[in-house]
């Protein structure tokens, strides 16, 4: 019984390790099979986008938002294109030379046709630049071209522009458009959304095939397919749709139906896990420029910028989805400048500004006594404010001359003694030696102490010294007492002096000036009465005007209106007043330029996308821009020009820019006319089944660039198996392989 058993368990066994052999071998063979097998996309299916925007136009001759950019690059070429990954332009519709900017040729590239397989010409090109210089469809594009003569070759085009500006470059990005079309647009249809079924010569990658339209938003979905026209097409998406909603809410209802949002302002992002964040940033920056024209004071433009605190901003608006700016070249070198003087007060009052207790003293009180020449104000009133331990209360080594009734006049040979004065019976809130506040006595003390000392203070000089002690009672400065100190350091000398001085006492002989008498001044009660009414928080001119600063910010996106709200909070608690006022994009060159609204505004709020020129900054720093509105702080230095206009008109190495902008940035520095903030963490929802070709980083320059990743993407892929090298010898080579390995 135990043999038959034995038997069955070795069968068992037998089998068990040849089905072990099976599989382990079936898994080498496999293995071998595909070792070096290529994973490749497989050209089909269909993605869906979604799109929160009331209206869409796809016309390319409009001077257009994101969105529109966006899918009017999907369907039409250009001239050039600035290629993401190598971050460089390169060829699209033709090769140009652009290292002389003043003369641009291009030439045609081969294979290039329309979506109805008809080639695509100069004439095409030549039509397009000129609609476009001769109407103010593009009114950006115009004014570019407004210096430009186009000459048209037999094989190329060709560009003479008589500025030499790299923002020119910007014309060649321009979407081309087919001659026939261009020359049946009447005027009245250069402003109106593009139809697919009449407008439908397409150029790039994907042509519409459908849409589907609604009277509110005019489309609803839009739907593009693949243009087998378009030579050698190596996109792996056979169809595209974008569906437009009217909010956020309407995308989480149909989020099933979606495989990528761009989610600026990252309101679902958590909603759909389908869904996986992929952050990116453009070169674009929020930043606060100060109209230098109207704040003057380099001080105070210092203190305000200083105190804009960037890192407590963006925790504020949200941390995550934003990153600092340190300059307006995007780079690490920061143009934050150290607060010279951190006292608000000093610097408003050299602006001619006061706190409510500092001007009522101005305006209510009227200096009565006179010094009687230059050198005694200097001497005991200037110098003395400046001497540290004026009072010298802690001093008790010194003589006293305790000050009274019976004490006003006083001879003394010493040059380095404190004066005494009990006010015990008085409540002033301060108290004055001539000009010169006690810094160190305080409401309440019973005491106040004065150092008269010859040499280093200068408060006290040999001769006649007189003292006229003034208390601060309810804003007023009262005269309590007038002292007169006779000193000589020679005690003979001291001893006649005195004696002369009874001597004409005793006869009522006028030896010792008198002081004047104190003008009465009659206060105007309205004066009072609107004194009591201000604030005493915020600062006023003797006018009793407030201080007030005017910030126009520009509304694109809510985290503007934020940032605007935070830095009126900020100033606020400093005393600055600040009123804002809310702009649109085409609002902004008539509050900035030399206009009627010329310096009606001391500061801007705004954003800035430098886009495929990255390191121009000229449009916002070079002083012509003033009068266009786009030199928001109305800097105007030759200095930074010159670098600015060298920047501006060359194609110069990285060394040689990173040089020159850290000049620019030092000028900018010293001046402080703006502090950059932030620029926002843009968040591209994209599912999770989506695959990328080249796994290439999101990096943009514009959000249209996202065609870019279209271009790679794909949903399945299939092995494609090496077939060469599948023989015996190299299965025994594989084995060996994966044995050393």
């Amino acid at each position: 019984m135990i043999k038959k058993h034995l038997e069955k368990l070795k069968k068992y066994l037998f089998l068990i390790s040849l089905f072990v052999l099976f599989v382990t071998f079936s898994h080498i063979l496999y293995k071998y099979v595909y070792f070096d097998a290529k994973s490749l996309p497989i050209k089909w299916w269909t993605i869906s986008e979604a799109i929160v925007w009331e209206v869409s136009h796809l016309n390319p001759l409009i001077s257009t938002t994101d969105y529109n950019k966006y899918i009017i690059s999907i369907l039409y070429r250009s001239l050039l294109k600035y290629d993401v990954s190598e971050k460089k332009i390169v060829s699209d519709l033709a090769t140009c030379d652009i290292a002389n900017l003043a003369y641009i040729e291009c030439f045609l590239e081969t294979n290039i046709y329309w979506s109805n397989n008809k080639p695509i010409t100069i004439k095409d090109v030549v039509a397009t630049y000129n609609i476009l210089k001769t109407t103010n469809v593009n009114p950006v594009i115009k004014s570019l071209l407004s210096d430009v003569t186009i000459e048209e070759k037999t094989n190329s085009i060709v560009f003479k522009n008589t500025k030499k500006n790299i923002n020119f470059l910007n014309i060649f990005f321009q979407p081309i458009l087919n001659e026939g079309l261009v020359n049946n647009l009447w005027i009245e249809d250069l402003w109106r959304p593009f139809s697919p079924n009449k407008d439908s010569l397409y150029s790039w990658k994907y042509k519409i095939s459908s849409l589907k339209e609604d009277k509110n938003l005019w489309i609803v979905d839009l739907v593009l397919e693949k243009n087998e026209n378009y030579f050698n097409n190596n996109v792996y998406i056979d169809k595209v749709i974008f569906k437009f909603f009217k909010n956020n809410s309407f995308v989480l209802k149909n989020k099933d139906l979606i495989n990528i949002y761009n989610d600026d302002e990252n309101i679902i992002w958590k909603s759909v896990p389908r869904l996986q964040s992929n952050y990116y940033t453009l070169p674009k920056y929020t930043a606060v420029f100060i109209n230098n024209e109207k704040i003057v004071s380099k001080s105070l433009r210092n203190f305000i910028l200083n105190k804009i605190d960037r890192e407590k901003l963006i925790k504020v608006l949200w941390k995550e989805v934003y990153k600092d700016v340190k300059n307006p070249y995007l780079t690490d070198y920061s143009i934050d400048k150290n607060l010279e003087n951190k006292n608000i007060e000093s610097i408003m009052e050299a602006n001619g500004y006061y706190k409510k207790s500092e001007l009522a003293k101005l305006i209510l009180w009227k200096e009565n006594v006179k010094k009687d020449s230059e050198n005694d104000k200097e001497s005991i009133s200037d110098k003395a404010i400046t001497v540290k331990d004026i009072e010298a209360k802690e001093n008790t080594n010194l003589s006293y001359i305790e000050s009274g009734l019976s004490k006003k006049y006083s001879f003394i040979t010493e040059d380095d003694v404190l004066l005494k004065w009990s006010v015990k019976w008085e409540t002033p809130s301060a108290v004055y030696i001539d000009d010169y506040k006690l810094k160190w006595f305080k409401s309440g003390d019973l005491y106040f102490y004065y150092r008269l000392k010859e040499l280093s203070y200068e408060t006290i000089k040999e001769w006649k010294n007189v003292y006229k002690i003034y208390f601060e009672v309810k804003w007023k400065k009262v005269l309590k007492e007038e002292l007169t100190v006779f000193y000589y350091k020679d005690l003979a000398k001291l001893e006649v002096e005195k004696n002369k001085f009874f001597e004409s006492f005793i006869k009522k002989e006028v030896v010792v000036d008198k002081p004047k008498e104190e003008k009465k001044v009659d206060i105007d009660p309205e004066i009072i009465k609107k004194m009591d009414s201000i604030d005493d928080k915020f600062f006023y001119n003797k006018k009793l005007e407030k201080f007030t600063l005017k910030m126009i910010y520009i509304w694109t996106e809510k985290d503007v209106e934020s940032t605007a709200d935070f830095i009126k909070t900020t100033l606020w608690e400093y005393g600055i007043d600040l009123q804002l006022k809310s702009i649109d994009l085409d609002s902004v060159a008539k509050f900035t330029s030399n206009g009627d609204n010329f310096n009606n505004y001391d500061m801007v709020l705004a954003w800035i996308n430098l886009g495929y020129f990255d390191f121009n900054i000229y449009p916002y720093f070079h002083s012509s821009q003033a009068k266009l509105g786009y030199n928001f702080s109305n800097i105007k230095k030759l200095s930074l020009d010159i670098i600015l206009e060298d920047i501006n008109s060359n194609n110069i190495n990285k060394d040689s820019l990173k040089e020159k902008q850290e000049k620019a940035l030092k000028i900018i520095k010293d001046e402080q006319v703006v502090k950059t903030l932030y620029t926002p963490m843009l968040n591209l929802l994209i599912d999770k089944n989506i695959k990328n070709k080249n796994k290439k980083d999101l990096s943009f320059s514009w959000q249209i660039d996202r065609i870019w990743y279209l271009s790679d993407i794909y949903i399945s892929e299939k092995r494609e198996i090496n077939s060469k090298n599948k023989w015996v010898g190299w299965f025994f080579k594989f084995l060996f392989h994966i044995i050393t390995w």
